[in-house]
């Protein structure tokens, strides 16, 4: 999980800029990834969720689209993230551990 917090007047570009990854991936739809972003109602923090499949390599990295949102990032961001991995007590249908 990561918690990252966008620069005030940057929001509007950063959520744009999320929409078109997310469907950049549902096009793709690359195999063994749960994936999703979400903003905390009223602030301009995001809150993202990543998983992948045991042993599935990281799709990511090689999607053009991703890397230029990855280039982006530093000019919307305020401060560095914070990164925290969860452990899954209970989800239906969210993570693929779990279910």
């Amino acid at each position: 999980m990561v918690r990252q917090k966008v620069k005030d007047g940057r929001l509007d570009e950063a959520e744009a800029a999320v929409r078109d990854l997310f469907a950049t991936l549902n096009r793709v739809r690359p195999e063994g990834v749960r994936y999703a972003s979400t903003r905390v109602n009223g602030e301009a923090t995001f809150v993202i969720l990543f998983e992948l499949a045991d042993g599935a390599p990281d799709p990511r990295p090689h999607l053009p689209e991703y890397q230029r949102f990855v280039e982006r990032l530093k000019d919307w961001v305020d401060g560095p993230p914070q990164i925290d991995s969860l452990d899954v007590v209970g989800s239906y249908s969210l993570f693929g551990s779990g279910e």
